[in-house]
């Protein structure tokens, strides 16, 4: 790794945590997710679903929703009638969120030949729940 490298490695996710566990339960629809994005992505586990930054938060990133399926915040913000100018406030309230919660522990775990980082932040998923709310419901 080079002096000036940004690259930063996490722990392994052991498989017997409660992250692990909510993650298995999304598998196929993770996997699915993966499949269509080569962007980092980091998953912020949940009960019966996952959130899913995509890019590089909390400069430049995208967001999803895992559960049953994938569900792209901005597809699902246009199937809401959410104008532009909403999506963009939506989306400073996700960086302000994801910068409260900067310091949660991260861990890494491989899926479908992926490296991913894992936020298992109940307060980052409790406030992403309550920013996206009005898109996901």
């Amino acid at each position: 790794m080079g002096f000036f490298s940004k690259k930063v490695t996490y722990p392994e996710l052991a498989a017997d945590t409660q992250a692990a566990k909510q993650l298995n339960a999304i598998e196929g629809s993770l996997k699915e997710l993966i499949g269509q994005i080569s962007d980092p992505l980091e998953v912020i586990p949940a009960d019966g679903h996952a959130y899913v930054f995509i890019g590089k938060p909390p400069k430049r990133f995208g967001m999803a929703m895992i559960d049953d399926g994938v569900h792209s915040l901005g597809a699902a913000a246009k199937e809401n009638g959410i104008d532009q100018i909403q999506l963009l406030k939506i989306n400073e309230k996700l960086r302000e969120a994801y910068l409260q919660c900067q310091d949660a522990p991260r861990y890494t775990t491989s899926v479908a030949g992926r490296d991913l980082v894992i936020t298992p932040s109940p307060q980052l998923a409790q406030e992403v729940s309550e920013i996206t709310h009005s898109i996901y419901t």
